[in-house]
């Protein structure tokens, strides 16, 4: 008897790390399809790539939280015992908290030590200034009760509904003062072939890039859920604590996603789209998904003690290291990642000292 568990256990997490090899896959080759689907949108609707990265790549990117959280709180709601409950909702608030972390302290921060991306013009510092703004709301309701109650979940949906009428507008603003651009021209990319795909609009390339951002997409999703729920499995298994398995291997898992999006927009030398990408997920990920997810409940969601304590501050640590400096430089700098990748790993092991002990 004993040997057939042991056989089964050990089968089950063959099955765990092959899973979680396809996750890995699917997400890097996701990322791909989105960020070329992405320069494409911006450059044939004629917005800035901060915009599109801001909107339609992070809602594409954010997709794994948004389903991780929303599938957890309904376990948890399903389940009808109360100390579930409580554990589903601790992974879904780690999760966001925890990306929104992951996706400044982590990504952005091994971003900007490679290659420190720039801030000019209003865009950035728009969304910047708005992620703070929503970062210390979520605080102050994190703060007041030791939980987001139904009507501030409805407040971060106004926030969100109110951050895509912004970027709605932005667009159209953009895309009306933007200059026409040449079918053929040898400039920009070096070749006549890049300059009049950047301008193609016929139906063809229409249906080809809508397909690849959706496959993109869809790819992304599914890989980020298979490395979730194999990671979470291979770590509940082993006796990890469900508020550590929330707001680090769920967070960084349905995180990797903006890493990927972000490294490969990088390497094409088109690092707004992964910077937008950041700061639209972070600001989709405190309005959207916990808003979604306390209204879900129709009672709210409680925070756990270090979340609310600790992580919401440092969350907001983090994103004011990101935009003050950058807003005010036009600019990023390596000594910035390097101290929002340092604050972010303190708050790691700070959280599991703190968890296990």
């Amino acid at each position: 008897m004993n040997l057939s568990m042991e056989a089964n256990g050990a089968f089950g997490v063959i099955v765990d790390i092959l899973l979680l090899a396809v996750g890995f896959v699917l997400i890097i080759k996701g990322g791909d399809f989105l960020v070329d689907a992405s320069i494409w949108m911006a450059r044939a609707l004629k917005v800035p790539e901060i915009i599109i990265g801001a909107t339609i790549v992070s809602i594409g990117t954010t997709l794994p939280e948004l389903i991780t959280s929303t599938t957890s709180v309904i376990k948890g709601m399903t389940e009808g015992n109360a100390a579930l409950v409580e554990g589903y909702n601790a992974i879904a608030v780690g999760n966001a908290v925890g990306s929104m972390m992951c996706n400044i302290g982590l990504i952005l921060g091994i971003v900007m030590l490679i290659r420190p991306p720039k801030t000019e013009g209003k865009s950035f510092a728009i969304k910047g200034i708005y992620l703070l703004c929503v970062s210390v709301v979520l605080c102050i309701f994190a703060l007041t009760n030791g939980a987001i109650e139904l009507w501030e979940g409805i407040v971060l949906l106004v926030f969100f509904v109110l951050f895509i009428g912004i970027n709605l507008y932005e667009a159209a603003v953009s895309a009306k003062s933007a200059p026409a651009l040449p079918e053929q021209s040898g400039a920009g990319q070096g070749s006549a072939s890049a300059a009049a795909e950047t301008v193609a609009k016929d139906a063809k390339t229409v249906a080809k890039r809508v397909l690849q951002f959706v496959i993109g997409a869809a790819a992304t999703a599914l890989g980020a859920m298979l490395l979730v729920d194999n990671a979470q499995s291979l770590c509940v298994g082993i006796g990890i604590p469900q508020q550590i398995v929330g707001i680090t291997v769920v967070a960084i898992g349905t995180s990797l996603p903006e890493l990927v999006t972000s490294l490969t927009s990088l390497k094409k030398g088109t690092s707004d789209i992964g910077l937008g990408n950041i700061i639209g997920a972070n600001i989709i990920n405190a309005t959207l998904l916990l808003g979604l997810i306390s209204c879900i409940t129709g009672q709210g969601l409680t925070i756990d003690a270090i979340t609310k304590n600790v992580a919401v501050w440092v969350m907001l640590g983090i994103s004011a290291l990101l935009i003050v400096p950058s807003v005010i430089g036009k600019k990023t700098y390596r000594w910035q990642g390097a101290a929002m990748l340092a604050l972010y790993l303190g708050f790691i092991v700070y959280n599991i000292i703190a968890v296990v002990i």
